[in-house]
């Protein structure tokens, strides 16, 4: 390929040392007697980075393009754009992606694109029409793929794609009733396995003809990310799916299923040549993928790499990449929590079931009674099987645990996820990453310090870059080093957003493992002796009493009083600090909180929470635009804004670092309730969301003990003492 990148400088007279120092100049967007004066043009170049002595034109130019220009572009990437490699593919029947410096160049115009639609045949039934379910898919394509070209696929699968039914949400499950009493269940871990059943599945449809093409118009497809018309350009595929049972599709969709997952890897199946697809639901015009290279990545936000990470574990052949970005790896960690009945935050009263219905858009004929009925037989057996009484972990959450089957993963994994996210909180990636690990699977993940966002606009994140060499490296087997350039961990700072500290493990290799007791009131470290005296310590789970109105639901006024004041007796909860600190606290990793408490009630909640006490100006995380259009993406496709996170422009009182919960009938595990004996002392451990974050100089480390979290458990309206022995509260972290 580097002849034909050379080519291009042929027709340029640069026979002279001092042509080529211009044209580099040129090339690189500098102006002569503005920028530069021809008689210390080589000086100039030196300024820059850049020396041509004792080097080939070839070597020179190689480190020209490498250069940023004048505007901070990758000079090659810049001229790649703007069409200066175009005649590469001017004589070649089967046009060839423009490969330098390891990655993938922008020569493919967006404006070209070839845009499909097709509806690929799933080997499931779910609408029990005695037919296979067809899914709709959407492809944008390069227009070279018409003349032989074979180019990988990013593939998205995304049942947000098209409008949903927004008024699902209008009326959520009750979060304000009593947790339900349970005797001793005695149920084995062996109980809650998920066995699939066995499925009688239709012939695949005999097809009348085939043809090369589908056309369809662009269409605006819903929570589909801009970042993929940069791989667009440079010559990768992209491929949407919305799933069963959405619009344009048959079948009938359920949350983390099995079938949905069945569902994902056929559209990989297809583009590998292994499954069929037609242009329309009726007339058996068969449609292959020829124009693809047999390698696929998935990726997306949220659902979509939830998706990402169920395709995986299959070990579907031909997916060779999964990016998920803030994506689920459990769906009991997502809407349970240690026997709890509990929510995304800002999500109170959601569950599986909502978010099935929130994405069935399919259109039911008003005369089909069977399909209406096993729509409604769907939703009723989600209802019964999630559990909201129980919280427990069962069959049907099993079914929709990637965790387990991590080990049949054989493509690898980038992670990305916002450390203040509390939608998909960082448990889900973690967690991921340890199984990942163990089992060797090639991985990379990026802790940043959004919330539950894309983050490809991020500045100094270095996305693209990372993005396209891992791509290029995956899909189109380049040997560009990718695994060493990059380390396996990245965490983005919350003190400087510009820093990013590298590391191979989770916690990082150089924390210290730290337990921390109380004496006199105060949390100290474990070289300082805990208090041994047994000093009980009582709150009372009383939601009335922390000033949370159930109707109004004023958040903000519940975090204050539970918070602020920590000296302050109340009666609600139990507060602990540290003095304020002589150095910054860098809290990496898994955190486990354990004591011995009792209490009043045959079952209850405990809860506890670390936050960073302090006035002080923090990091948001949410986006500041920072400069509009600085990002392009390729040829004739709109740049997009970069942006970063910017620090408060008022001193904030804290900030929750992150929080746990626990139902105390689940002391032993998350899949059976044990029988708890009114004001009978018992050990709880329980662990709080795992972080990366760093408390300034001077602030304080507050934990609180607490019952009732009104942001994401269920709300009691049960008044429940607990006492607690102070000697027995050990909480234990990793401090960098």
């Amino acid at each position: 390929m580097s002849k034909n990148i050379f080519s291009c400088l042929n027709s340029k007279k640069l026979y002279s040392k001092d042509m080529k120092i211009l044209y580099a100049l040129e090339l690189l967007g500098y102006i002569e007697s503005v920028d530069f004066e021809k008689n210390n043009a080589e000086e100039f170049l030196l300024e820059k980075g850049l020396n041509i002595k004792g080097k080939t034109t070839e070597i020179f130019f190689r480190e020209v393009f490498k250069t940023a220009t004048k505007s901070g572009r990758i000079c090659f990437e810049l001229l790649a754009e703007n069409g200066f490699f175009d005649s590469i593919n001017e004589n070649k029947k089967i046009p060839e992606l423009l490969i330098f410096d390891g990655k993938t160049q922008p020569i493919f115009d967006y404006n070209e694109f070839i845009f499909e639609k097709v509806y690929v045949e799933v080997p499931l039934d779910t609408d029990e029409d005695g037919k296979r379910d067809l899914v709709e898919v959407y492809i944008h394509r390069p227009k070279e793929t018409l003349w032989g070209m074979k180019v990988p696929v990013i593939y998205v699968a995304n049942p947000y794609m098209k409008p949903c039914n927004d008024e699902v949400y209008k009326e959520t499950h009750p979060v304000d009733k009593n947790l339900k009493v349970y005797e001793s269940q005695n149920i084995k871990c062996e109980e809650t396995l998920f066995v699939p059943k066995h499925i009688s599945i239709p012939p695949e449809r005999e097809t009348n003809k085939i043809v090369d093409l589908s056309f369809a118009k662009e269409t605006n497809l819903e929570a589909i990310s801009e970042w993929y018309k940069y791989f667009n350009s440079r010559g990768f595929a992209s491929v949407f799916s919305a799933g069963l049972g959405t619009k344009g599709s048959q079948g009938i969709n359920c949350t983390g299923s099995h079938e949905e997952k069945i569902c994902a890897i056929a559209i990989i199946e297809w583009l590998t040549g292994k499954r069929k697809a037609y242009t329309n639901l009726k007339d058996n015009i068969e449609i292959k993928a020829t124009w693809c290279n047999c390698k696929v990545a998935m990726t997306g936000k949220s659902y979509l790499g939830t998706l990402a990470i169920a395709a995986a574990t299959t070990g579907v052949e031909g997916l060779k990449t999964i990016i998920p970005e803030a994506a689920i790896s459990n769906w009991y960690d997502y809407y349970r929590m240690n026997g709890l009945v509990s929510a995304p935050l800002h999500w109170q009263g959601d569950d599986s079931n909502l978010l099935t219905e929130y994405c069935r858009t399919r259109e039911i004929p008003t005369n089909n009674q069977k399909l209406k009925l096993l729509y409604e037989k769907t939703s009723q057996y989600m209802l019964e099987n999630q559990d909201r009484d129980s919280g427990n972990y069962n069959s049907y959450w099993d079914e929709r645990n990637y965790l387990k089957d991590v080990k049949h993963i054989n493509c690898s994994v980038f992670l990305i996820q916002g450390l203040n996210d509390w939608n998909v909180k960082t448990t889900h990636s973690i967690k991921l990453w340890k199984y990942l690990k163990k089992y060797n699977i090639p991985s990379k993940m990026l802790l940043h310090q959004g919330d539950h966002i894309y983050i490809h606009g991020l500045k100094g994140s270095d996305f693209f870059n990372m993005m396209n060499l891992w791509l290029s490296h995956w899909l189109l087997d380049i040997d560009n080093n990718v695994q060493e350039q990059f380390p396996d961990l990245m965490i983005q700072s919350n003190l400087d957003s510009s820093i990013w500290a590298n590391n191979y493990l989770w916690p990082a290799r150089k924390s210290i493992n730290t337990t921390v007791k109380i004496l006199n009131n105060k949390l100290t470290s474990d070289l300082i002796p805990g208090n041994n005296d047994e000093i009980l310590k009582i709150f009372e789970d009383d939601i009335d009493n922390t000033g949370f109105n159930r109707e109004k639901n004023n958040y903000k006024d519940w975090r204050n009083n539970i918070i602020l004041l920590p000296e302050l007796e109340k009666t609600y909860r139990i507060s602990y600090t540290t003095e304020k600190l002589l150095k910054d606290l860098h809290i990496n990793g898994n955190i486990n909180i354990e004591f011995e408490c009792a209490c009043d009630q045959p079952t209850g909640i405990l809860s506890a929470m670390l936050v960073d006490l302090g006035s002080s100006c923090r990091l948001l995380s949410t986006q500041n635009i920072i400069s509009k259009n600085k990002i392009s993406l390729g040829k004739n496709i709109t740049p997009i804004d970069e942006w970063d996170f910017a620090f408060e422009e008022k001193p904030s009182l804290y900030k929750i670092i992150t929080r746990g919960h626990l139902n105390i009938q689940n002391r032993k595990n998350i899949y059976s309730k044990e029988n708890i004996e009114k004001n009978k002392f018992y050990k709880y451990s329980f662990q709080l969301v795992p972080t990366d974050y760093t408390i300034k100089k001077g602030n304080q480390l507050q934990l609180i003990i607490y019952g009732t979290d009104v942001e994401i458990t269920q709300r009691p309206f049960i008044k429940t003492k607990f006492t607690i022995k102070e000697n027995t509260i050990t909480l234990t972290f990793n401090i960098l």
